[in-house]
């Protein structure tokens, strides 16, 4: 996807390098994972895995002290929502970016990510070159949406459709995933906000969105991904 830098990056940070590291904060319940991640990011000597922690509790007192430039986070923690880590840092203006790493595909999963304020969110079944990179675009203001959402945003659009020919299943991922914030009335510019890019960039998305359902304004774009939320949400709950 294309990438902008996020107002919240730090804009004097160095480029990630050996002598200026992304300093990286790990947050999952289990510390077999916690060890794995942190061996595959410290392949990558621009990246430093600097605080740990198993628990939201933890993690909230843990990051004031540390102000990490990233944080991988699993949010099915054991003493509540991991989500609310990157709510109280989007609500706080921190510099911090969230990237959630997460065996859950579901959409919802993802767009329930985007609304809390995460910059990022991946499958954990990456390789260590793609999660180091990750960071580190994360750490430059970028964001990162992974592919492996695309199947089932794909599945619930031929399931609700009928075949792989309607106008809908030939959107991006991100086109989709903009229809489904547009499903929730979302301005351009809110939009913009949650997705880390210039109004001007999802303003443009819109209309290459619009033109290829066929349709002529936004509110009918708006009106498509209302079913598209359907058949998404329907979806989920049948698996």
């Amino acid at each position: 996807m294309t990438s902008h830098p996020h107002p919240l990056s730090r804009p004097d940070r160095p480029p990630p390098s050996r002598r200026h590291p992304v300093r990286v904060v790990l947050i999952d319940r289990d510390r077999v994972v916690r060890d794995a991640i942190a061996d595959l990011l410290e392949l990558d000597p621009a990246v430093s895995v600097v605080g740990e922690a198993d628990t939201r509790a933890r993690a909230q007192a843990l990051l004031p002290g540390l102000k990490p430039d990233v944080v991988i986070l699993d949010p099915r923690l054991p003493d509540g929502d991991g989500l609310e880590i990157c709510r109280n840092l989007h609500t706080a203006n921190a510099a911090t970016r969230c990237l959630i790493l997460s065996a859950d595909i579901e959409p919802e999963a993802m767009l329930a990510a985007v609304d809390a304020g995460a910059a990022g969110y991946m499958i954990k079944d990456l390789t260590e070159l793609a999660l180091a990179d990750a960071v580190k675009a994360l750490a430059a203001g970028q964001s990162r949406l992974d592919s492996h959402a695309t199947p089932v945003l794909m599945h619930a659009l031929r399931r609700h459709n009928q075949g792989d020919h309607s106008p809908l299943a030939a959107l991006t991922t991100m086109e989709m995933t903009i229809m489904l914030l547009l499903a929730e009335g979302l301005s351009n510019r809110q939009i913009a906000n949650r997705l880390f890019f210039s109004e001007n960039t999802i303003r443009n998305y819109v209309t290459h969105i619009t033109r290829k359902l066929g349709v002529n304004t936004r509110t009918e774009a708006a009106q498509h991904a209302t079913g598209l939320r359907e058949a998404t949400t329907v979806t989920g709950n049948e698996k």
